[in-house]
């Protein structure tokens, strides 16, 4: 898809710069944060609302679009490392038909766990057991293949949410309900910082299983071939990155021409996504064919005003 910098540009400028009153590359840059901070509150969901730190992960890329945000949401999270798979922009699909086969069953109780007849536990287990492997039966999977993992969702009483606790293996007792309630509580004071006192009502919200099967062989290939969009000679361009650092001289380049380390800005170009690489930050391949980003806040020349004429926009 041809890209035409002027029709661009004349479009930014007339639909929300002129309106807001501020300059066409702020507003470019300004649509770019708005998405980026959609994903960035999503990650928030799933890593700082349950009590972990994203700055003790990595942030995996991947998407048609991933890479090109990536970097800097990774430095609005506090995270220092970014991976960006091979073939990003078909990871999803990728994943579909190598991830392993899982169904889900839940059974509702929504009783206080004092209330809790331990029989009526081990009763629903065989239900739901019985009704996963019947089915993967039906689809001519063998019982040894079949792998059960058991959980029960908890909260005190009055909350609206839950949280997720392994059941443990074997019959259900008193003890074993007494050791999941503390096992929820603890993981109540790390997801939220806190836990109630002892004799505080815990509800047992509901049971759990997945049923997985085990793969009869090894379900990824040997090797993943790398696609770089083709051969032409990629040519360094201006680039815009936010008032920080303005306009630069930004080298694009394939994924392998990252093998021995680059440091950013820079543009790697692939069939099927775009990474970027910050001003500042380093970016490597390694033996499985990820680009790995090392980011830093290093500094960069100063801004420059658009010229619609000679920039990418």
């Amino acid at each position: 898809l041809k890209i035409h910098p002027r029709l661009a540009h004349d479009a930014l400028d007339k639909q929300i710069a002129q309106r807001l009153s501020i300059s066409v590359e702020d507003a470019a840059f300004g649509a770019h944060q708005v998405a980026a901070s959609n994903m960035i509150r999503a990650i928030k969901a799933v890593s700082s609302e349950r009590g972990r730190d994203p700055r003790e992960f990595a942030l995996v890329a991947f998407g048609g679009n991933g890479a090109l945000f990536a970097a800097g949401m990774a430095n609005t999270l506090g995270i220092s490392t970014v991976i960006v798979p091979p073939s990003p922009g078909v990871f999803s699909a990728f994943g579909l038909l190598y991830s392993d086969i899982e169904r889900h069953y839940t059974k509702a109780f929504r009783i206080a766990t004092r209330d809790l007849v331990i029989g009526r536990l081990d009763e629903e287990l065989s239900v739901l057991e019985r009704s996963a492997v019947a089915e993967f039966n039906a689809e001519g999977v063998a019982d040894e293949r079949i792998e059960i993992m058991r959980y029960a969702k908890f909260h005190y009483v009055g909350q609206a949410y839950e949280l997720t606790i392994p059941f443990p293996e074997g019959a259900a007792s008193a003890a074993t309900l007494d050791a999941m309630a503390e096992s929820f509580a603890q993981e109540h004071q790390r997801t939220y910082g806190h836990r109630a006192p002892a004799g505080e009502p815990v509800e047992f919200v509901s049971l759990a299983l997945t049923a997985r099967v085990r793969p009869s062989a090894v379900r990824h290939p040997d090797q993943l071939r790398l696609f770089d969009s083709d051969t032409r000679a990629l040519k360094s361009r201006r680039a815009y990155f936010g008032p920080v650092h303005g306009w630069l001289e930004t080298k694009a380049l394939r994924r392998m021409d990252a093998k021995a380390g680059v440091i950013g800005p820079c543009i790697i170009e692939e069939y099927d996504a775009t990474t970027i690489v910050p001003p500042g930050a380093q970016a490597s391949v390694d033996d499985n064919g990820n680009i790995v980003i090392k980011l830093n806040r290093a500094s960069a020349p100063a801004r420059e005003k658009l010229n619609p004429e000679t920039a990418d926009v």
